[in-house]
């Protein structure tokens, strides 16, 4: 009798290979992509060490989403001890922060600062600590790090009374410079959200060609267009930059009544109200007392 059980058992061997093995493979060929076209430079083009890639430069958010990880990486043309620094940056939002204090025991809001145009997702990554890749006025200088932001708030209304306090958190002040505390209470409260973060030591790097980390994206990340700069660090100066974008945005029916209730207000509202009544109808009818 003819055995026929061996070529199948071999091909399920070669199924066996991980998601993951697959995903390093690609993601080496495409360095190497990569960094072949870095090194073609038409002539007199200005030198470019570093390139910068996603694995998925367009994720989407719908009911299903809970969160996911994207792979940063791209190929540098590199010296033993150069540094690398990522940074992903989401759109600017105005922020408001609240103080509270007590009184005859308890906690009121007694004062209202809103932050003016704050990253609304904030995660640099590096191959050391900051502080050992240079120093703070160079990283500041170059766009690196909380400092590099440009900061400021203004006094709001709504200093007491309730949270939303009838919707009115306009400015009444202009805008100045935060102070040192104030940015650490932003960073530690952004950070708590997971909106911010920097991850030392997270980059990884292979022969001074190829670089990779892994960017995490958490449930409650904001849509709209983000900005993922590397810059290349060799004794303590920058010495290239490269971007690419991401973009992030709602879909599904979630995104379709979003988009519905904030171009089409009117027809909206009219629509919740006949929806509403149209319910209570058919509540009434179905659970009618004969």
């Amino acid at each position: 009798m003819m055995r026929v059980q061996a070529p199948y058992t071999n091909l399920f061997r070669m199924q066996t290979f991980s998601m993951q093995s697959l995903r390093a493979g690609l993601v080496l060929v495409a360095c190497l992509a990569v960094l072949i076209c870095a090194s073609v430079q038409p002539a007199g083009a200005a030198p470019n060490r570093v390139v910068a890639d996603l694995s998925d430069d367009l994720v989407e958010i719908n009911s299903s989403y809970h969160g996911t990880e994207l792979l940063l990486f791209g190929a540098y043309r590199g010296m033993p001890g150069d540094d690398l620094i990522l940074e992903v940056r989401g759109p600017s939002t105005d922020l408001l922060q609240r103080r509270k204090e007590q009184k005859a025991g308890i906690w009121i809001n007694v004062e209202t600062f809103r932050w003016l145009g704050v990253p609304s997702f904030y995660h640099v990554f590096s191959t050391r600590p900051l502080a050992e890749i240079a120093p703070l006025q160079t990283l500041t200088e170059s766009g690196v790090g909380a400092a590099s932001l440009g900061l400021r708030l203004a006094k709001s209304k709504g200093g007491g009374g309730s949270h939303h306090n009838g919707g009115d958190d306009s400015p009444v002040s202009r805008a100045s410079a935060s102070t040192d505390e104030q940015n650490a209470g932003l960073v530690r409260n952004m950070t708590g959200l997971g909106l911010w973060a920097t991850r030392t030591g997270s980059v990884k790097t292979q022969q001074d060609m190829l670089y990779r980390t892994a960017l995490s994206l958490p449930s409650n990340v904001p849509p709209g267009s983000y900005v993922v700069r590397v810059l290349h660090f060799r004794d303590g100066v920058a010495i290239s930059e490269s971007k690419t974008d991401m973009k992030i945005r709602k879909a599904g029916l979630s995104a379709l009544i979003y988009r519905f209730a904030h171009d089409y207000s009117l027809f909206y509202g009219l629509f919740a109200i006949a929806f509403a009544v149209a319910s209570g109808w058919l509540a009434a009818v179905a659970f009618r007392r004969n």
